[in-house]
């Protein structure tokens, strides 16, 4: 008896290790996919818009737990997919069974894992993750404040708050804009009609106009970001007469735009505040009526929920798949999990945009993808065991 008992540990020893190198592999390949998009963005902040390495090397690591919150639970589908399809191409699954093992002794080594990167997934993402969030949105605002032209591109429009921004030429050596115009839209009704021209400031005028310069250098500022614009004007419609227009020329004006309105344009706020304090915000945005924002609150909270459990419902389906695809296992194994991961967030987009529509509650209807998977996974491990 103690020898089956030794002989047992030996083998859940065995297949921890397998899974154990397929997961590791699952989370490189998986954070490799989802930051590859980013390290571009991080070398453009280095290489084209002058932030010094080491503060491009912070953001990004501070920026990897986003990226791990979703690699992890794919990984946990790749890495059984890949273990059990290795030991099922090799027949060592039915050298196992032909033993006198079932499928609970051949499952349950799994099974412990699954549960330790669960738990693991739901500290992390309801009170490490948040944390770490958190200091990236404070390097954030110190990348604004010493490269106050990082969110600037060459011949693009940037939105600040209610102004729109566009310049032929970036230099962010000089921190200076070439060609440049800023645009603000509003009811020209009620700007400042009467007032005649040389009286008006631009920025207080409630109307739609537009300031177009020469060259602006910017400073940024503890409270605000001050463009400094040479050889320009400000235009805008004549509130009377439509098809005339108010026109100024200056040498020099000075234009400022509140700092807090630029960092909360790129400000991680839900994803930066732990659950319990993301609760108390949701409440206090519903009674205020801001619907917007207890949604986007909402929604990150159950994202945190969803993939911290998402592992349980990718190993259902994994494990009846890898033990039954046979001496395919290891190709079946790639493209298996890629079709599952490509179901589960196609369905997570979906039920995102019900939760958005308000068609459902968002804290069920962005279950749907858990649940449809969990499903998946139970009919076909039924039908592993009747096999």
């Amino acid at each position: 008896m103690q020898q089956i008992k030794n002989m047992i540990k030996k083998l859940h020893a065995y297949i921890i290790r397998e899974f154990f190198w397929s997961f590791l592999l699952g989370v490189l390949i998986f954070s490799l996919l989802l930051i590859l998009n980013l390290v571009f963005e991080f070398m453009d902040l280095f290489l084209s818009k002058g932030v010094a390495v080491f503060l491009v090397l912070k953001l990004f690591v501070f920026w990897l737990p986003n990226i791990l919150t979703l690699a992890i639970p794919m990984a946990v589908l790749f890495g059984i997919l890949l273990a059990y399809g290795r030991l099922s191409s090799d027949n060592e699954i039915t050298v196992m069974k032909s033993s006198g093992l079932d499928y609970k002794t051949l499952t349950m080594p799994v099974t412990i894992c699954i549960c330790v990167v669960s738990f693991f997934l739901l500290f992390f993402n309801h009170f490490l993750a948040p944390v770490i969030n958190a200091r990236y949105k404070s390097l954030t605002e110190e990348v604004m404040t010493k490269r106050p032209l990082v969110r600037f591109n060459e011949k693009a429009i940037t939105d600040i708050g209610e102004y729109h921004i566009c310049a032929n030429k970036v230099d962010n050596n000089n921190n200076s804009l070439y060609e440049m115009s800023i645009y603000k839209f509003g009811d020209n009704s009620t700007s400042n009609e009467g007032t005649e021209t040389k009286n008006i400031l631009p920025q207080n005028d409630k109307g739609s106009w537009r300031i177009t310069a020469s060259f602006a250098t910017v400073k940024a500022y503890e409270n605000c970001m001050q463009l400094t614009m040479h050889r320009g004007y400000w235009q805008k419609a004549h509130p009377e007469n439509l098809n005339a227009m108010l026109h100024m020329t200056f040498e020099t004006y000075v234009f400022s735009i509140p700092l807090d309105v630029v960092v909360k344009e790129d400000g991680l706020l839900p994803a930066a505040i732990q659950s319990h304090k993301l609760l108390k915000t949701i409440k206090e945005s519903k009674k205020q009526g801001l619907a917007t924002t207890a949604y986007e609150c909402e929604k990150d909270y159950w994202y945190r929920w969803i993939f911290a459990f998402a592992p349980f419902a990718f190993a259902l389906v994994a494990l009846p798949i890898g033990m039954m695809v046979g001496k395919h296992g290891k190709a079946m194994g790639f493209g298996v999990s890629f079709a599952v991961i490509l179901i589960y967030y196609t369905l997570l987009i979906l039920s995102t945009k019900l939760g958005e529509k308000e068609y459902a509650p968002i804290g069920i209807v962005l279950w749907i993808p858990n649940f449809v998977i969990t499903i998946i996974g139970t009919s076909l491990f039924i039908k592993m065991v009747k096999k």
